[in-house]
C-alpha cells in the first residue's frame, strides 16, 4: 500500500535522526564530565602556583610548602585516568557514525559487527531508567559471526524494535529478564530476542504484527508492524512464540542479505 511505503521511508528516516540524537547525548554527557575534570586541573594549577609562591617566600631553601603541594598533585593526578577513559568513551561513539554513511551505501567497504548495533540501541534504550537498571540483560552471540556490510540501518531497526518491545513487556513483570542472541548457518542470519514477561494471549497472537495494534494504552502499534515489513523486505522471516514466561521472536534473514 502506498500509505505504507511512505510510512516506511518516514520511519527510516527517523531512524537514522533517532541514532544520531543517542550518539549526541552520549558525546554531551562524556564532554560534561571532560569539562568538570578541566575545571579541577585549572584550580589545581591556581592553588599549586600560590602555594609554590608561599614556599619560595617563606622558606627558600627548605620544602616546608611543598609538602602539601606535592600531596595535591598526587590527588589530581589520580583523576588523569578518569579524563582518558572518558576521551576513550567518546572516540569509541564517534566511530560509530563512520558506519551511519553507510546506512543508505552512501560509502562502501565499511563494515560493522551485530554487537556494535545491538550495543547502541541498548546505550539508546538506557535512557529510561527502567530498561537501564531493572531488567537483566543477557547478550550472546556466536563467536563466529561475521561482519555486516549490508543493511545496517534494518538491522538497527529491528534491534531497537525487539528490544523496546521485550522491555515494555517486562514493565508489570516480577522476572525481568531479556536475552538477545544471534547465530548463523551456512545460508541465513538468524537473531532472537527472548523475554520473561506475561506472554502475548493467544486470542490476540495473530494480530500483533497488524499496523496500528498494541496491547499497551498509549501505543501506536507500528513497531512490530514495521519490523516485520523490514524483514519481509530482506527476504526473511519474523516469527513469535510465546507462553507465560517465555516470549521468543526470531528473525531469520538470509545471510548474502547482510555480509
Amino acid at each position: 500500500m502506498d500509505w505504507e511505503k511512505a510510512f516506511f521511508e518516514q520511519y527510516q528516516d527517523a531512524c537514522v535522526g533517532r541514532l544520531l540524537r543517542g550518539i549526541i547525548h552520549n558525546l554531551n554527557g562524556v564532554n560534561q564530565a571532560f569539562s568538570l575534570q578541566a575545571a579541577l586541573f585549572r584550580n589545581m594549577f591556581v592553588q599549586g602556583e600560590k602555594m609554590l609562591q608561599d614556599a619560595e617566600n617563606t622558606c627558600p631553601t627548605a620544602d616546608c610548602g611543598l609538602i602539601p603541594l606535592r600531596e595535591l598533585f598526587r590527588k589530581r593526578v589520580a583523576m588523569v585516568g578518569q579524563m582518558e577513559e572518558k576521551v576513550e568513551t567518546s572516540q569509541r561513539i564517534v566511530a560509530r557514525v563512520l558506519p551511519l554513511a553507510q546506512l543508505y551505501g552512501i560509502e562502501q567497504g565499511l563494515s560493522v559487527s551485530l554487537a556494535a548495533i545491538v550495543e547502541m540501541e541498548m546505550e539508546i534504550l538506557s535512557a529510561d531508567s527502567f530498561f537501564k537498571h531493572r531488567i537483566e540483560k543477557t547478550i550472546a552471540f556466536s563467536p563466529d559471526l561475521p561482519p555486516l556490510r549490508r543493511r545496517c540501518l534494518e538491522l538497527h531497526t529491528i534491534c531497537f524494535v525487539l528490544l523496546d518491545n521485550a522491555a515494555n513487556a517486562l514493565r508489570d513483570s516480577s522476572a525481568r529478564t531479556l536475552c538477545l542472541t544471534a547465530r548463523h548457518t551456512d545460508d541465513l542470519f538468524i537473531i532472537e530476542v527472548r523475554d520473561s514477561g506475561p506472554g502475548i494471549e493467544p486470542e490476540l497472537a495473530s494480530r500483533i504484527f497488524e499496523p496500528f495494534f498494541s496491547t499497551r494504552e498509549g501505543a501506536l502499534g507500528i513497531g512490530l508492524f514495521l519490523a516485520k515489513k523490514t524483514v519481509l523486505d530482506m527476504g526473511g522471516s519474523l516469527e513469535c512464540v510465546s507462553v507465560p514466561g517465555d516470549t521468543c521472536f526470531t528473525v531469520t534473514l538470509p545471510l548474502a542479505e547482510v555480509v
